[in-house]
């Protein structure tokens, strides 16, 4: 072979092996970014997922509150008189005011 054909050769094989350089640390990060990026969504199920189970326990109370108010008269009374300030006939309603400063 020729002095020039071995040149070329040996400089085309630096532009390879530069080139896969550069393709592997291109890699290296994006793929860096990817798991940073599948820890945050694994982070936001997380907390989505704490949430829906809160919803699910307040869904859960309130089908229990809603029973009870179709079934049970104490309770009635008891919501009545203490959210909506409801007295008998024969009762008084005492509302006591802060004073204000």
């Amino acid at each position: 072979m020729a002095l020039g054909k071995k040149i070329k050769i040996r400089k085309i094989g630096r532009w390879i092996a530069v080139a896969l350089v550069v393709a592997l640390l291109v890699s290296f990060f994006s793929g860096k970014s990817n798991i940073v990026r599948m820890y945050q969504s694994l982070s936001n199920i997380r907390k989505k997922e704490a949430a829906l189970a809160a919803r699910h326990h307040e869904i859960d109370s309130l089908k229990a509150q809603n029973a009870k108010l179709k079934t049970d008269t104490a309770y009635m009374e008891k919501i009545a008189r203490e959210k909506l300030g409801m007295a008998r006939k024969d009762e008084k309603v005492y509302k006591f005011i802060e004073e204000t400063k």
